[in-house]
């Protein structure tokens, strides 16, 4: 007994001097969670050394009410003891504040029951070593603008996410933003605190401003001070404009030496703001224009004048409104036999201060033929004639438009066809006998919800305001990978940007329909419905 007794007053004073000779080392709790590294760990007699980082923590000795003798070790070179009360509130600071410990739930005969055994007591500690200078703040920054290209009336959406990879908190984040002239409808946040692994996403919205540029660039820029000093990383994103203007220039494939060859311009204005707009064409080479032949009011043949057939520029001013299309045509010939590469139109236009050039992407060739000498039409000799899309129609019709004989239109390119009856009046917006007629692939226009396409393209039909009396039969090609549902033809109306549906006849994977005018077609259907298999189960 008296044994005990002596022990137990050595670990006492032991424990006295040590608690004064730390008591200097004793912190408040309020020092950032984020600059340590935290282990949790039950030492014992069987289990009594821990290492973390570089460290070693040993429980030396209990003394069974509540407090242990610890020793913390460095490259197995002691450092320091420590002595650890159950459930302090304190951290005991070690090793010039680099470690820190706390204890829990050490072991305490005085609240073990009346057949309790000190042969084994434990201590559960936090063990904690203060992070390395290079455990800084890290942080990540993505933008990615939503389109491509923008219309002007369009809102011009960036997104941000700002990710901290470090291993420490993120507090007093700036954020800059820089965006080119754009108006800025909503920034970047303020006040940014970010947790360990956490991220910030976000959506930067703009506006146009009236006077516009190309490409802008927009540019946020982060900076945040660690450890370590200031720091900052940067992004920046490109944010185009689209183009305003869709050319497209169509030429007849084919003629005879002397005659008459049509040409045919589109332009259309993509954007929602009027577009002031300059068109030159060139006539191919050994081509000359045909005087008062031009569809299109405001249409001068270079310097010299319209009846000038010397001039191989062609000019063009306008105004288009938002969303406008303008189609005209003029007519050219050659003596010169052999095939003849027809140039690219150009179109110059300023939108909202800002220059374009567009280029049209045609690539026709026409070639001419020796003249020959038509005999008297005889159904005998000749009942239908196949020709190209924007080939010369005038050889057969007669002076009043009517189809002397049936006539196939095709373009092979975009696999659709158009077939004239004889007997077919065909007159254009003058009430004159229509000289050609043109299958292009017209721009998508909206869709009811409802509808989707199911041909191989949307076909515009030229020249617009022409008249047919009374049908011509519009066939085109449909998409072979549909299945199960009811295709019919369209006919889409610009004016009212009403679709109408149209009685037709599918046959395989193609379609047909009777139509009385020009415009723009297309093979839509709805989705197939859904069936439902009920089975009733009848016993034997």
């Amino acid at each position: 007994m008296n044994r005990k007794m002596s022990r137990k007053n050595t670990f006492a004073a032991a424990v006295f001097f040590i608690a004064l000779f730390l008591l200097g080392g004793l912190t408040p709790a309020s020092a950032n969670e984020d600059d340590w590294d935290n282990l949790t760990v039950t030492l014992g007699p069987e289990n009594s050394i821990v290492s973390k980082d570089g460290y070693s923590l040993e429980a030396l000795e209990f003394d069974g009410y509540g407090m242990v003798l610890v020793q913390l070790l460095k490259n197995d070179i002691v450092l320091e003891d420590a002595v650890l009360e159950n459930n302090s509130s304190s951290w005991c600071y070690l090793d010039g504040k680099n470690v820190r410990l706390k204890a829990y739930n050490v072991t305490d005969q005085r609240s073990l029951p009346i057949f309790g055994s000190l042969f084994s007591p434990k201590a559960e500690i936090i063990f904690e070593t203060k992070r390395n200078v290079e455990d800084n703040i890290i942080l990540e920054l993505d933008l990615e603008e939503d389109k491509d290209k923008y219309l002007l009336g369009e809102e011009v959406i960036v997104l941000m996410e700002l990710r901290n990879t470090g291993l420490v908190k993120a507090e007093k984040i700036n954020l800059e933003l820089d965006s080119d002239g754009l108006l800025v409808r909503e920034g970047c946040p303020e006040n940014i605190v970010l947790d360990k692994g956490s991220k910030k996403s976000c959506e930067l919205r703009f506006r146009f401003p009236e006077n516009i540029k190309e490409t802008y660039f927009v540019k946020v820029n982060v900076n945040w001070e660690d450890l370590s000093g200031e720091h900052s990383i940067s992004k920046t994103v490109e944010i185009n404009v689209d183009e305003p203007l869709k050319i497209y220039k169509i030429a007849g494939s084919e003629g005879f030496s002397g005659s008459p060859v049509y040409v045919t311009l589109s332009v259309k204005n993509t954007q929602d703001r009027e577009v002031k707009v300059r068109l030159f064409d060139l006539l191919p080479a050994t081509f000359s224009a045909v005087s008062d032949t031009s569809s299109f009011n405001n249409t001068s043949f270079g310097s010299e004048g319209l009846n000038s057939n010397s001039s191989s520029c062609l000019s063009w001013d306008f105004v288009l409104a938002p969303k406008e299309k303008k189609s005209f045509s003029y007519c050219i010939k050659s003596e010169q036999l052999g095939a003849h590469r027809v140039p690219k139109a150009h179109a110059y236009s300023n939108l909202c201060g800002q220059p374009y050039t567009k280029i049209s992407d045609s690539k026709n060739i026409i070639t001419i033929y020796k003249n020959i000498s038509y005999i008297p039409y005889s159904k005998k000799a000749l009942t239908e004639v196949n020709l190209k899309s924007g080939a010369d129609l005038r050889a057969y019709l007669d002076s009043n438009g009517y189809a002397l004989l049936d006539i196939w239109v095709t373009n092979d390119a975009l696999d659709a066809s158009i077939f004239i009856p004889e007997g077919t009046r065909l007159l254009d917006s003058k009430k004159e006998p229509l000289k050609t007629i043109i299958i292009t692939k017209a721009d998508q226009p909206p869709l009811p919800g409802a509808l989707y396409l199911v041909g191989k393209h949307y076909y515009g039909l030229e020249p617009e305001g022409a008249e047919v009396n009374p049908y011509v039969n519009l066939s085109m090609g449909l998409d072979s990978s549909i299945r199960g549902n009811f295709p019919s033809i369209y006919s889409y109306n610009e004016d009212t940007s009403i679709w109408t549906h149209i009685n037709s006849t599918s046959y395989e994977n193609r379609i047909s329909a009777r139509i009385t005018n020009f415009s723009v077609y297309a093979a839509l259907a709805q989705p197939p419905a859904g069936v439902k298999l009920h089975v009733n189960l009848v016993p034997p």
